[in-house]
């Protein structure tokens, strides 16, 4: 990139911003020393990373960065030999290994991997130091001291320091109270590393031994009493112990971190790597940022974009920036910038360049969207560029700029112009900024420029590839308000502003008189020009916001809509279960007072049926059959209610049941007809239940009876009612259509519940009003699966024949 174009464009200042959320030295400089990249893949990457740091804050997490001082000067040190780290510089790098080992635990995590895999990767390269953690740390106290655990010698040897001291403390006190009225005070100082008391100067002669200095007044003496020399001596032989076995500790701790300090450069770069990304991440939390999309070909789309310097300086003063907007497609390269002085036209070249730097460093940006291209120049030509060193004045200045562009420019430069053409003859200028802005056009840079002159602004509405925009000012304050309009060029209101600043109004009479009548007529125009536009996009703002109140409305009116029926639903539910508790409650009262009667009448049948076999079968055969048939009486099972179970065939005693069988259930004491046979498993249906038994716990009471070709299939029916059998058919004539359809809907249910696969409905022919109204519930019942016009045999058009669901 363009090292004057980034000085121009403020990017260090911007960096500063960023760098105040860097919580490491080495994280700050990475920022500071950020670049714009130009390959799509580090792009990407750095804006990858950036956006996992900020969803890994939204999320209430911290990186916990803070307290890490710059490991590089104890990284040094560790690369001459014999030399030892200072307890500071231990403390130092035992935090940045813990918090490199805690940052790589975390992103471990199957669920944090995941969800952050910029960040897992990152942590992923931190190497495991926890083992060199583990034997360095608690060996040097937060306050820089060793700890007596550091070593058993140095414990020991502090152990006797606090035991001479004791001791010394004890003699000196003795002294002390044996000379009390030689003694300035009574307490025990320490001078020359010696312990020793204040002895008044004119009595220092009752008090023998060694003197260790005077008080500033000169009327104390400070004495070491003879009787602790030897003591102290020791004392001081202790601590010189004390210091080789605490400089053996520090070689022993920095030999373990020189053994692995490879492994803490690495460790120390991950975490730049994550302050880096961090840092970025609060700065787009802090302006509301998005991620920018890097777009494969020339669009470039900004909506609602800030100049995040200005927006932060305005911040202080309770301000805002005021955002812009603007699209440039691969048809549209060129935007012509025109409007008032101090109208907002410089601001707009500076935040477009300062966002497309910012993306192409990983830096999500203050717009509310933003698609961008890569582009590998960013040239700017911004402001004053006099120079009286190098002899340049601002028209010469730009000239070099210009020339330096249009040596270097490609299609994928972002070019940025600021006046140009200025500051040489106005007919001049127009006609050269005319030929610049054309010449940067046909070589498909992406152009930005700033002008007052109209021949540029009557090009730029003629030319293809071109689009004009202005920034607004206010007739009625004559202030400009500095939103940007892209399709119409503006008036530049010199005169207006001049009178804003206080021009007499004799000097502005008299410019307005000398000005070109066209100039004047061209602003007026243009002024009429603004006004409509502005009228229109009032009312397209005034319609769109009916359109989204009406959205809000409907999505009011819908969430209304939704609770209500899930207070509905929820109060349909709580009858339902209450209905069906009732229902269940109801049901086994039923059931209990129903089960002696039903167990009695299937027994009775069970035996009356089984009787009328046997007889049929006696009168067929002709054989006398008398000692089966007095078994097989109709009295002989007992049918007392509650009492002894019924008895079984004698022929069948011992059988295995079949399907279709009666079958006592021994558990319920109940009498069912067996339905099928799955491996050991026998399924019963006793009434409307069905009831999964054993073999064991079922007895034979009759065979299934044989099944007669001619009549309809019938499956087992439920015999929890005592009234007749259901007929197989129904017969409706008569009856008008409404009763019809209530004998035929109740009919269909009992056919359904008794086990029918088919029965016939009788409606006659007549004028075929029952047919079409028997047909009519036919097709939507749900226990029918089909039906048809009955066979000639049986009724033909007069009679339907139904197929029941199963």
């Amino acid at each position: 990139m363009d090292p004057h174009s980034i000085v121009t464009l403020e990017l260090s200042s911007l960096l500063d911003l960023v760098a105040r959320h860097a919580q490491t030295p080495l994280g700050r400089e990475r920022v500071l020393n950020l670049l714009p990249a130009t390959v799509r893949a580090e792009i990407e990457c750095a804006l990858d990373l950036t956006m996992e740091c900020v969803a890994f804050l939204e999320s209430g997490e911290r990186f916990g960065l803070a307290g890490i001082a710059d490991p590089r000067p104890s990284l040094l040190r560790l690369q001459v030999e014999g030399t030892a780290l200072e307890p500071s510089q231990v403390l130092e790098l035992e935090h940045l290994i813990a918090v490199g080992i805690g940052l790589r635990d975390v992103f471990r995590n199957p669920g944090e991997h995941e969800q952050y895999p910029g960040l897992a990767g990152v942590a992923g390269r931190i190497p495991d130091l926890r083992r060199l953690l583990l034997d360095i740390k608690g060996k040097v106290l937060p306050g820089g001291e060793i700890a007596d655990t550091a070593s058993p010698a140095l414990r020991e040897i502090r152990r006797e320091i606090q035991t001479g001291r004791t001791r010394i403390h004890r003699s000196l006190e003795g002294v002390l109270r044996q000379q009390a009225r030689a003694v300035q005070e009574e307490f025990i100082t320490f001078r020359n590393s010696r312990f020793v008391i204040p002895v008044r100067t004119d009595s220092r002669v009752q008090v023998p031994g060694v003197v260790h200095g005077l008080s500033s007044s000169g009327q104390t003496t400070y004495i070491e009493p003879l009787s602790v020399i030897d003591q102290n001596n020791e004392l001081v032989r202790l601590h010189e112990q004390e210091e080789l076995e605490i400089t053996r500790i520090l070689r022993m701790i920095t030999d373990a971190f020189r053994a692995n300090q490879e492994g803490i450069r690495r460790l120390s770069d991950s975490v730049a790597e994550v302050d880096l990304a961090q840092a970025k991440a609060r700065f787009s939390l802090e302006f509301s940022c998005v991620r920018p999309e890097m777009s494969h070909t020339r669009e470039m789309r900004l909506h609602g974009a800030r100049h995040g310097l200005l927006e932060s300086a305005l911040r202080q003063s309770g301000g805002g920036a005021v955002p812009i907007s603007f699209d440039l497609d691969d048809m549209h390269q060129v935007l012509v910038i025109s409007g008032p002085n101090a109208g907002g036209k410089t601001v707009v070249l500076k935040t477009v360049g300062l966002i497309a730097l910012m993306a192409q460093m990983g830096i999500p940006v203050p717009a509310a969207e933003a698609v961008l291209p890569i582009f590998d120049q960013v040239f700017a030509d911004i402001g004053d560029q006099q120079s009286i060193a190098a002899n340049l004045s601002t028209f010469t200045a730009h000239m070099c700029n210009i020339a330096r562009m249009a040596e270097k420019v490609t299609p994928r430069t972002l070019l940025l112009i600021d006046e140009v053409g200025t500051g040489t003859d106005p007919e001049e200028g127009a006609a050269l900024a005319v030929a610049i802005v054309d010449f940067f056009r046909r070589t498909g840079a992406t152009t930005l420029a700033t002008t007052h002159y109209n021949p540029l602004k009557m090009w730029a509405s003629k030319t293809d590839g071109v689009l004009n925009a202005s920034v607004e000012f206010d007739e009625k304050t004559l202030r400009p308000t500095y939103r940007l309009t892209v399709g119409i060029p503006g008036a530049s209101a010199g005169l207006e502003i001049a009178r804003r600043m206080l021009v007499p109004d004799a000097i502005l009479e008299q410019a307005r008189a000398l000005a070109d009548p066209d100039h004047i007529l061209a602003g007026d125009y243009l002024r009429k020009l603004r006004t409509l536009v502005e009228e229109q996009g009032a009312l397209r703002a005034a319609l769109e916001e009916e359109r989204a109140a009406a959205s809000r409305d409907q999505a009011r009116l819908e969430e209304e809509f939704l609770r209500r029926e899930q207070a509905r639903s929820a109060a349909f539910d709580k009858a339902m279960e209450g209905a069906m508790r009732q229902f269940e409650q109801q049901s086994e009262v039923l059931i209990r007072g129903l089960k002696d009667r039903v167990a009695e009448e299937k027994v009775r049948r069970a035996a009356q049926n089984r009787g009328a076999q046997l007889r049929r079968a006696a009168r067929e055969s002709k054989k006398a059959m008398e000692p089966e048939m007095d078994s097989a009486a109709p009295g002989s099972p007992s049918t007392c209610a509650g009492s002894a179970v019924p008895q079984p065939r004698q022929d069948r005693a011992g059988a295995e049941p079949v399907e279709g069988d009666r079958v006592w259930v021994r558990p319920l004491g109940q009498a069912g007809t067996l339905d099928s046979i799955h491996e050991e498993t026998y399924t019963v249906s006793v009434g409307l239940l069905k009831f999964r038994a054993r073999r064991d716990d079922l007895q034979v009471l009759e065979s299934a009876p044989a099944t007669n070709p001619k009549l309809p299939v019938r499956k087992p029916a439920p015999e929890l009612s005592l009234e007749q059998p259901l007929p197989a058919e129904i017969n409706v004539i008569g009856l008008n259509a409404d009763d019809a359809r209530l004998r035929v809907d109740k009919f269909l249910d009992q056919a359904f519940l008794a086990g029918f696969e088919s029965v016939r409905i009788i409606h006659g022919h007549g004028k075929g009003v029952l047919r079409r109204a028997v047909a009519e519930l036919l097709s939507g019942h749900p226990q029918v699966e089909s039906f048809r016009p009955a066979p000639p045999n049986q009724g033909g058009g007069g009679a339907t024949v139904v197929q029941i669901r199963q």
